[in-house]
């Protein structure tokens, strides 16, 4: 078969030379670069911390919270990046870890129905939309005070 007959084919090789994927998982991620993640902190399924704004003039972070089963999911046990996975009607114990990163852990139910520990990179999962943590199509409230 020659790419000639089947541009589909040469335009999907193309594509991931180029590095683009397909996947359920938000590409943007990167909100490291953009949030305080330090001062992050999980209360319940909700992650707060300070994100940078668009606004040039004030040039300041602004607190803002989201909503994590809108971007996090539990597959079999493991946490994954998934648009309105609920992630916490199956996982418990959650805890944040940050160090060059933001980890989401959790104890999740898993097909056995056993408790796994699992880890997420949320690096990957959130970015920082105008100061509103952000994923998939879902931002997140913002605040100048927590």
């Amino acid at each position: 078969m020659s790419f000639r007959r089947n541009p589909i084919i040469a335009v999907i090789l193309v594509a991931f030379a180029l590095g683009f994927t397909v996947s359920g998982a938000d590409q943007r991620g990167g909100f490291v670069d953009l949030c305080a993640f330090t001062g992050a902190n999980l209360t319940d399924h909700f992650l707060g911390l300070y994100c940078l704004n668009d606004a040039t003039e004030v040039f300041s972070y602004n607190y803002t919270w989201i909503n994590l089963d809108y971007c996090v999911g539990n597959n079999a046990g493991t946490l994954v990046s998934y648009e309105n996975g609920a992630y916490s009607g199956t996982c418990t114990n959650c805890t944040i870890a940050h160090d060059a990163t933001l980890e989401l852990t959790c104890s999740c139910w898993d097909m056995d129905n056993h408790h796994v520990t699992s880890t997420l990179d949320l690096n990957g999962t959130i970015y920082d939309a105008d100061g509103s943590a952000a994923c998939y199509a879902h931002k997140g409230n913002k605040t100048w005070e927590p």
